[in-house]
């Protein structure tokens, strides 16, 4: 009896890590790029339908130029140093018969650090830090980290997965998006600024924000790949004052080539607070095995 008693055990903590271990590729997927789902997941008011979107924002619109607007942009994003929330994260994939949620810790400095630490059932599944250069995942459950250039997919083998680290960045910096050539479509309700890449003979669709005429706020925003397929696309919602600074409460994110989403809600949000210097510094612990992904 005893005997089995120790073999139901192994077996049940087999299966925990398998969860969990499942449980952190799903969401890495989620998180930084994409495998290769062919199913839409999302309603398509989200992301198509513009009079959804802008149905909560109410108030006199503006009239600014293009070079008005970029500068607002910038000063909004120049006064946001550090960020730090809890974070719900609801997930989905065509493989997945319902939405999975996970709750984790996010960091954020100006103007491309980022930290993200998720657990599940009071286990730490993932740590993971970019400095906008560099990134490093750690997964305990495997005592593996992953290192590589954060201006780029990696494939990660194991999961049959690809990251872009610095995705999550660019959601709390335009700047960087507004490097090249912008122009502007003007609309009833809201503004749309194209960014073009000019390289060489090439010219390349680096991005494209949409702002409300109201707020002057970025209410979604998408990312193309260098063949000019959408790569992300973000909608922001439920803009929040907190420390002068002006925060979405929730970002519905999605990667059309794999058709999967997220969606992220902060609670607890404190801005322009002074982070330990150390936060940012990814510390390699003792690992069985260490995968580094050499630049493209």
């Amino acid at each position: 009896m005893k005997r089995e008693n120790r073999n139901f055990s192994r077996q049940r903590i087999r299966l925990m890590k398998t969860y969990v271990i499942h449980g952190f590729i799903l969401f890495a997927v989620l998180l930084s790029g994409c495998a290769t789902y062919k199913t839409s997941t999302l309603q398509r008011s989200i992301w198509e339908d513009t009079s959804a979107i802008l149905g909560n924002i109410h108030g006199q619109t503006q009239c600014l130029s293009l070079q008005q607007i970029q500068d607002v942009l910038i000063s909004n994003s120049s006064k946001l140093t550090t960020f730090r929330a809890n974070v719900g994260i609801t997930f989905t994939t065509p493989d997945t018969k319902g939405p999975i949620r996970c709750s984790g810790t996010m960091l954020y400095q100006s103007p491309k650090s980022v930290r993200v630490v998720a657990s599940k059932f009071a286990t730490t599944v993932f740590d993971m830090v970019s400095d906008g250069n560099k990134f490093w995942l750690y997964i305990p459950l495997e005592n593996t980290v992953y290192t590589g250039t954060c201006n780029a997919f990696h494939k990660i083998e194991a999961g049959g997965i690809s990251i872009f680290p610095g995705d999550i960045a660019n959601l709390f910096n335009y700047k960087e998006i507004l490097e090249g050539k912008p122009t502007l479509e003007i609309w009833p309700a809201y503004w749309l600024i194209h960014v073009l890449e000019m390289e060489k003979k090439d010219v390349n669709l680096k991005g494209n924000l949409l702002l409300d005429r109201v707020n002057a706020e970025v209410f979604r925003c998408e990312l193309f790949n260098t063949d000019d397929s959408v790569r992300l696309q973000a909608v922001f919602a439920n803009y929040t004052t907190y420390n002068e600074c002006r925060i979405p409460q929730r970002i519905d994110v999605r990667w059309p080539a794999c058709n999967a989403s997220m969606g992220i809600a902060f609670s607890n949000i404190a801005v322009n607070k002074t982070f330990d210097p150390k936060v940012f510094m990814f510390t390699i612990p003792w690992i069985k095995s260490h995968c580094h992904f050499q630049a493209p």
